[in-house]
């Protein structure tokens, strides 16, 4: 089967992205989150070392799926990325364009989680034959690619879900244990990705296991009541 014709994993509904630790990634994998992200974009406070990465998708590989997030990457980097780490899903995160995400999906056969913040325009005109499999709502802060705590403009949620195109949204920017069952009730999305809302104070990267847990429970009930 040719690598773009590869089905995609079911689409996940709460994630945990931003992990650069071993075992704190581990640990959030045996919390119940069904998956983890692992940010490439060397200038992020975030940023994974790839042998790191490495380890840590070999041992949870199969409980979550892994997310690769990519800042403005090469294809060639994306590619190399990929096939050490063998991804679930990439996170397109910086300004690349609909023609570049349909060659890294054609490419690697990963699924493609296109994420925007504040706009709809860079995914509203697709390549014929090509739709990312899930989109990604984040804020959208100046001279930032995402993980700054601001919440997301939830109201331009509408103008996805008008939007035939843009199916399987996911949101982020923003989110806390506190708000994340709000954030469902309004926006309803297919799923919710937190960062830095989860974190231990002071230690982007590392997730504090109480607010994961936390977080995970108030989303699944909320999704529940959805449903």
């Amino acid at each position: 089967m040719p690598a773009h014709e590869l089905p995609a994993p079911e689409m996940f509904q709460i994630k945990i992205c931003g992990l650069r630790d071993f075992e704190n990634a581990v640990a959030v994998a045996h919390s119940g989150a069904d998956a983890i992200g692992l940010n490439f974009f060397p200038r992020s406070k975030r940023f994974v070392d790839t042998p790191v990465a490495e380890q840590i998708a070999n041992a949870v590989r199969g409980e979550v799926q892994l997310v690769g997030l990519f800042v403005n990457a090469s294809l060639q980097e994306i590619l190399d990325i990929h096939q050490r780490i063998g991804l679930d899903w990439i996170q397109l995160h910086g300004d690349e364009s609909a023609k570049f995400a349909q060659q890294v999906y054609s490419q690697t056969g990963a699924p493609i989680l296109a994420a925007s913040r504040g706009t709809l325009s860079r995914w509203e005109d697709l390549p014929d034959g090509f739709r990312p499999q899930g989109f990604l709502l984040d804020a959208a802060v100046p001279g930032s690619y995402g993980g700054t705590g601001q919440v997301a403009d939830w109201s331009l949620a509408k103008g996805w879900q008008e939007n035939p195109q843009l199916e399987n949204l996911v949101l982020a920017g923003g989110l806390t244990p506190e708000n994340v069952a709000q954030a469902i009730a309004q926006v309803r999305p297919t799923a919710v990705d937190v960062a830095g809302g989860v974190e231990l104070s002071g230690q982007p990267g590392i997730k504090d296991l109480v607010k994961v847990g936390q977080f995970i429970a108030e989303a699944r009930k909320a999704f529940a009541s959805i449903r």
